[in-house]
């Protein structure tokens, strides 16, 4: 079931609850009033004080609970969501969630003919640093590139963690020498950027390949466009962009 329909059925069964109890209170007020000739007035007074003093006390007791029970629900609801979408490591968006908005911007396209680059960038030498430092730092140069990345591009650019050490990109409104521009700055920014580890300094680069999109491609044509331009920049040198061009009369912009 949807988590936000779940929420929905809590708060309604609250409601429930707070009108079942200022009924079952007002019907005893009026049956103490429809007797109220056969008993002493101050038995019906006491009565009917005490009913209206129950239903107020209960009211407030529902609203405050009704209040507890949002908050804990929408925190449930926060969290659930962040699991779904996001990468608990590096904050990003997941794998699922990036292929998905890029399937939405690719879509887009077609129907107000923007420009749509995408990226792969793959941190170097990942499993050395591993190797030599360890998984928790290789934990925080995974977290130091993602923020780089995010920090670097504007707020509508998406960043998705591929899997491993590796990073999806999405530009929307951004052609290949735009895309070029924009991730050459995030590429440069990272490797002036060393992580200290203990009293040393790790270095850190990244490589990455980038594809511009047109309305007939596909989100798997574009990953493996940009896949391979990936791993050219790392069989050329690393540290590198490389494009693969839309078209192949286009001149590459090395």
């Amino acid at each position: 079931m949807n988590p936000k329909t779940i929420v929905f059925n809590i708060l309604r069964d609250i409601n429930k609850f707070i009108i079942l109890n200022i009924g079952s209170f007002l019907f005893l007020f009026s049956f103490v009033l429809a007797i109220g000739g056969y008993i002493s007035k101050e038995i019906v007074f006491v009565i009917t004080v005490s009913a209206i003093f129950a239903i107020v006390i209960n009211f407030a007791i529902a609203k405050i609970i009704k209040r507890k029970v949002e908050k804990i629900i929408q925190h449930s609801f926060e969290k659930v969501e962040s699991q779904l979408y996001f990468d608990e490591l590096t904050s990003v968006y997941n794998r699922k969630t990036g292929i998905n908005r890029l399937k939405e911007e690719i879509s887009r396209i077609g129907r107000n003919r923007n420009a749509l680059s995408i990226a792969m960038l793959d941190i170097d030498n990942f499993k050395s640093i591993n190797d030599n430092y360890g998984h928790l730092v290789g934990d925080r140069v995974l977290t130091h590139v993602a923020l780089k990345i995010k920090n670097l591009l504007r707020i509508n650019d998406i960043v998705t963690r591929y899997g491993g050490e590796e990073f999806l990109i999405i530009l929307p409104e951004t052609d290949e020498i735009k895309a070029y521009m924009a991730l050459d700055r995030v590429r440069a920014e990272i490797a002036k950027t060393p992580l200290t580890i203990g009293k040393d300094e790790l270095h850190v680069t990244v490589s990455i390949g980038i594809t511009e999109l047109d309305i007939n491609d596909s989100y798997l044509e574009a990953i493996e466009r940009a896949d391979k331009a990936l791993y050219q920049a790392k069989n050329s040198g690393k540290n590198k962009i490389e494009i693969n061009c839309k078209y192949p009369s286009e001149i590459k912009l090395l």
